[in-house]
């Protein structure tokens, strides 16, 4: 059963099954073949009470957050307003990475999204600039594990 189980699991996933349907087929199939109860029926009632969590809804809005700061231009205003206040350190584009993450860190509480977003604003500059690619990168991974820092911090909800 576990060699099958494993099987289906690399099968669907090689197919490039989205895992979440990964998961859902692969039970359906071990219910059906190795159970000799119907589990089917419970589908339901686990799918819901699995996503009715109140505090599990709050993951997907800050990656929905982060992802409307962007499209706004929020982001990049944000990104600029600090770029032009500590232009006057050295490396002041790596400090202006460092602030711009803490302010989203503290609006969206998530380490990814964080990245994410700061990515999509400072990367083009830091090109633009000619920093040094992994500086540049570092400076931005390094202000998005604030993300977890900061509450409100998706892992402070969970």
């Amino acid at each position: 059963m576990i060699l099958m189980a494993l099987l289906v699991l690399l099968l669907l996933l090689v197919l490039s099954v989205p895992v979440a349907a990964t998961l859902i087929a692969l039970g359906l199939f071990l219910d059906e073949f190795f159970s000799p109860f119907p589990l089917v029926r419970a589908l339901g009632d686990v799918l819901w009470s699995a996503s009715d969590s109140f505090l599990l809804i709050a993951i997907p809005l800050f990656i929905l957050l982060g992802e409307i700061l962007v499209r706004t231009g929020i982001a990049k205003g944000t990104y600029r307003a600090l770029e032009s206040w500590l232009s006057w350190l050295p490396g002041g584009l790596l400090h202006a990475n460092i602030g711009t993450a803490t302010l989203f860190s503290a609006t969206s509480g998530s380490s990814v999204a964080t990245a994410a977003t700061i990515g999509t604003v400072a990367i083009p500059q830091g090109k633009e600039m000619k920093y040094d690619p992994r500086l540049f990168t570092g400076s931005i991974a390094a202000g998005g594990t604030l993300g977890i820092m900061i509450p409100p911090s998706i892992n402070l909800i969970v």
